[in-house]
């Protein structure tokens, strides 16, 4: 099986895309799905329940979930807590199962369902996430979830550092110019992460919620060791 890697770098491009057969995705929403629910986890977190809509979120409260939901940075009024990663730092959350509702990840995570494993990336589990895909030795998807399916900074970043990485130390290959593209970016910016990363109109559409402690946090690669893997309707902590 060809070691390759091909990048998606919109929800809108998925279904598009050239990898066939058995692969993984490797889904992506640095701004804040995919680094939340690793931060979750890491913490103590059992499960996430990932929802894209406020009413299965509410559902799901009145089942007696605790749940994260928040739209355009602002925590919806029947949810207990937001969705960034710092909201997930509480001792009362460990060994619950959560259901976090977000748009652009949840909606990349439902259209992945063609893969035969689905796992998040962010900068903080980037090596993990490469050391994982290495054992596997499988085709990979770099599926970017973007923001309102346009192509976002962040996302692509985190594609290009995950694609370089693949490549340098694990013989993967690509043939997809967006995964060149990515790697390109990721050069040109990961010497200066964060002042890079100020050019991201995302970065200031959610600056009321993200400060500068967690706006670090966010861009610092491999504090986390952990892989969330999608199973059964849940995100769960791998076992690989």
């Amino acid at each position: 099986m060809k070691k390759t890697v091909e990048v998606c770098l919109s929800p809108k491009l998925y279904s598009d895309k050239l990898t066939k057969g058995k692969f993984i995705t490797v889904v992506t929403d640095i701004f804040r799905a995919t680094t939340s629910v690793v931060a979750a986890l890491d913490y103590g977190v059992k499960s996430i329940i990932p929802v894209a809509n406020l009413e299965e979120a509410h559902a799901l409260k009145l089942e007696g979930y605790t749940v994260a939901a928040e739209r355009e940075g602002i925590k919806i009024d029947f949810a207990d807590i937001g969705n960034s990663a710092s909201e997930f730092f509480k001792p009362e959350l460990k060994g619950k199962t959560i259901a976090y509702s977000t748009t652009n990840g949840v909606k990349a995570i439902n259209k992945s369902s063609d893969a035969e494993h689905i796992i998040l990336g962010a900068f903080v589990n980037l090596s993990a996430v490469a050391r994982w895909i290495g054992n596997l030795n499988m085709p990979v998807v770099i599926f970017c979830s973007a923001w309102k399916n346009k192509v976002n900074l962040e996302d692509t970043l985190f594609a290009g550092a995950l694609t370089a990485l693949l490549m340098d130390e694990y013989g993967y290959c690509t043939d997809s110019d967006s995964a060149v593209l990515s790697v390109d970016l990721w050069n040109l910016a990961k010497n200066d992460l964060l002042s890079y990363i100020e050019k991201s109109s995302h970065r200031h559409r959610l600056a009321h919620v993200i400060d500068e402690e967690l706006l670090k946090y966010t861009f610092t690669p491999d504090t986390s060791k952990v892989v969330p893997v999608f199973k059964d309707g849940r995100l769960i902590k791998s076992g690989k």
